[in-house]
């Protein structure tokens, strides 16, 4: 038997190799053109930046809460007046009636005894918040102060005009508030006053 010659051993190898090069290749198939969609997207018109015009005083002179919360650095540190709707109101409970002395000598004349103070400060404290009365505006006016001031007289729903110290922190440290907040002082009760005396016979 006569030997093989290495050319043609290695162009064997050459033609089997393309061979299975060949047959391994795949046609692999190109995805489908996409078609136009006829879906019509309605989004949101863009907010407007302009801003709305408002009332900064009533008729009166009087601040609303619009323009007090609006102007804040223009009022902080002074005592204002503003005018608006109470919406939130926190008050201390009512004191319990004073216990009737039954054994108590009687005196000349009638006295008029005033009625219990309310205690100042409570857990949660007293507290309200006002808004304008046309509600454009969605901003609230925080007051605080005791049940010695007139937040003791707030009813929910009522408007009320009030005046106070506008600041961003109460004196006691109680209320921190970047927006702003008004304190009322206490009113001083007036003393209690003995009834006149009847004519003696």
């Amino acid at each position: 038997m006569g030997k093989t010659s290495p050319l043609r051993i290695t162009a064997f190898a050459l033609l089997v190799a393309v061979g299975v090069g060949a047959g391994c290749k795949q046609e692999i198939p190109l995805p489908p053109a996409s078609t136009r969609s006829d879906v019509t997207v309605s989004l949101p018109s863009a907010p407007s930046l302009t801003v709305k015009p408002y009332a900064k005083f009533h008729p009166d002179g009087v601040l609303t809460v619009e323009g007090m919360m609006r102007n804040r650095d223009e009022f902080l540190g002074k005592t204002m007046k503003v005018r608006g709707i109470v919406t939130k109101l926190v008050k201390c409970p009512a004191p319990p009636a004073p216990p009737v002395d039954v054994d108590a000598a009687p005196t000349d004349g009638d006295v008029v005894v005033a009625p219990p103070l309310p205690p100042r400060l409570c857990d949660p404290p007293p507290q309200a918040y006002l808004v304008d009365r046309d509600r454009a505006s969605r901003r609230e006016l925080l007051v605080y102060g005791t049940m010695r001031s007139p937040i003791a007289d707030f009813e929910e729903g009522a408007e009320v005009t009030v005046e106070g110290r506008f600041d961003i922190v109460s004196k006691d440290g109680v209320f921190l508030r970047q927006a702003g907040l008004l304190i009322l002082d206490d009113i001083e009760p007036p003393p209690a006053v003995d009834a006149e005396p009847g004519p003696t016979p």
